[in-house]
């Protein structure tokens, strides 16, 4: 009885298309990789500066909660002043202030504002004993953001402006806004806080 061999392999179109097909679908997982890596490390950055944000603001609405003011002291010992500044076409504030702080139980110099660096501008907070000759500390709060902003209301409008020296008070309410880029759409953050009125040295 005859039978017939067949040969078994493939033949080298056969290659050809498989090793075509296998580098097609390599080149879209390697792709669809590194595409799903760049959203997660976009995501963990613009959820890092969410974070910032929000901590820099809870940290600044207890300090002007804490705020103090002191009329009998010199000009400049115990102040609460409120600068509006103007960096890139970008609406910044300067807030100093005197306040009890989270760091020790003395009152403390007070300092938020924005620096630009290659570009971006960087908010940043400045801190140190009020009435002891100690080195203040700096350190950056949010880098790169698009806007801060600080007010308070007067006349039933809000203003940008304040100084204890010539108000002789703290103001009543003080609204603080943080601007950022999410992925090209502008995220404004916004916190309120209600100085102690009244409160002195």
């Amino acid at each position: 009885m005859n039978s017939k061999t067949k040969d078994i392999g493939f033949t080298l179109i056969e290659v050809l298309i498989s090793l075509t097909l296998l580098t097609i679908v390599l080149g879209a997982v390697y792709s669809s990789f590194f595409s799903v890596q760049r959203a997660i490390e976009r995501f963990d950055d613009v959820s890092l500066k969410y974070h910032e944000a929000r901590t820099t603001l809870d940290i600044m609405r207890r300090e002007i909660e804490g705020a103090i003011l002191d009329k009998d002291s010199e000009k400049g010992k115990a102040e609460f002043t409120i600068k509006d500044r103007d960096i890139f076409g970008k609406s910044t504030s300067v807030l100093n202030l005197t306040a009890f702080s989270f760091r020790g139980n003395n009152p403390n110099t007070i300092s938020y504002f924005v620096k630009e660096n290659e570009g971006q501008i960087h908010l940043l907070k400045t801190e140190s004993p009020s009435h002891m000759l100690l080195k203040e500390y700096s350190v950056e709060a949010v880098e790169g953001i698009e806007g801060f902003t600080v007010e308070t209301l007067f006349n039933n409008k809000w203003v940008r402006t304040w100084d204890t020296a010539d108000t002789d008070k703290l103001p009543d309410i003080v609204r603080v806004s943080i601007e950022f880029d999410d992925n090209g759409k502008t995220v404004k953050l916004t916190e309120y806080a209600r100085p102690k009125i009244g409160k002195q040295l």
